[in-house]
């Protein structure tokens, strides 16, 4: 069946083709009469506008860039993934296109569709260097910030709150009766670790503990690194009686670790993660973790950047995060 054009409503409703454009962008112009009158016509015939016509009669390009990064990228990290699948939902809602970059030169470089128009936005996954964030507000696309380390008014951002998530997870720890605690943490981004250790060690203070240096390992960034990190501390004489893993896919790494040296877990061995991705409900055992909903990250950065598409200024968002208790604590006599 051939498509219908704004041209042919326009001459179905009796009204110019200015008149039916300010109905389907929802702007003032016309009467309330011809704007349902066209209105009725449009919700009778289906008619949607093809792509092209769209983007000239809306001055967009209906095109959202993702900005991905090794560290952040979808395709391999499952709490990106997630994110990302909360973006397509929005975008579905929104009528938007989705297309996913990953620069070579991710530090300092947007790519060539953001400098000739063919984005309408731009949602970078992970903090972003002070380099790209003056080329993304000197390029005037507007832009949100998702899992941001880093405060800025200059940006929007949405941010887990790690700080309380690491403490969370420690405090779970030490209510069940341990003091002996270790941390793993990540090397990736410095905000991330320094917010995980420091409600790491606002938790083991309100008990009267410090952590100790050699129980503490802030240099990993992935599950085999975290394996290495945990066998260095469970060879230790004085080895923890528990861990905290600021990273899911860490903690998995450690559970690994723990029964090739053939501990048991979690009778010799306790281990909270943060993250709850869909692994972590399969761990054996099932593993202890502070979860925030990531699908939620997602729409919440479409809902976001839209208001920005739309010359609002929306605040950045600080996202809690909660404990979801599983089977690889146990709980110690007292």
């Amino acid at each position: 069946m051939k498509r219908l054009t704004i041209k042919e409503i326009a001459q179905m409703a009796g009204v110019s083709v200015t008149a039916v454009s300010f109905v389907l962008n929802n702007k003032p112009g016309v009467s309330e009469e011809t704007r349902q009158h066209v209105q009725k016509i449009i919700d009778e015939t289906g008619f949607k506008p093809n792509l092209n016509s769209k983007k000239l009669l809306f001055n967009k390009s209906f095109n959202i860039c993702i900005m991905i990064n090794p560290n952040s990228s979808p395709f391999e990290d499952l709490f990106y993934f997630e994110i990302t699948r909360g973006i397509l939902n929005k975008s579905r809602e929104y009528g938007y296109n989705i297309t996913i970059n990953e620069p070579i030169h991710a530090e300092s470089e947007l790519p060539d569709m953001v400098y000739i128009g063919d984005t309408d936005g731009i949602i970078f996954m992970q903090d972003i260097s002070d380099a790209l964030t003056e080329k993304a507000l000197a390029c005037g696309v507007p832009f949100v910030v998702v899992d941001s380390h880093i405060l800025s008014d200059a940006v929007t951002s949405i941010n887990p709150d790690y700080c309380d998530a690491a403490y969370t997870a420690a405090h779970h720890l030490l209510e069940n009766g341990h003091r002996d605690i270790g941390i793993i943490t990540s090397k990736v981004v410095p905000g991330f670790r320094e917010q995980t250790l420091a409600g790491f060690t606002k938790a083991l203070a309100e008990y009267g503990l410090q952590p100790r240096k050699e129980w503490t390992d802030g240099n990993v960034s992935t599950e085999q690194e975290a394996y290495e990190a945990a066998k260095l501390l469970l060879d230790r004489p004085d080895r923890p009686g528990a861990i905290v893993c600021t990273v899911d896919i860490f903690a998995i790494g450690a559970m690994h670790c723990a029964k090739d040296l053939g501990l048991k877990l979690p009778e010799e061995l306790s281990i909270v993660g943060i993250d709850d991705i869909l692994l972590s409900r399969y761990t054996e055992p099932k593993l202890t973790t502070v979860g925030i909903d990531k699908v939620h990250i997602g729409e919440l950065a479409m809902d976001l950047l839209l208001k920005k598409i739309k010359g609002k200024k929306p605040k950045s968002v600080s996202l809690p995060m909660e404990l979801v208790v599983r089977e690889s604590v146990k709980k110690l006599d007292t």
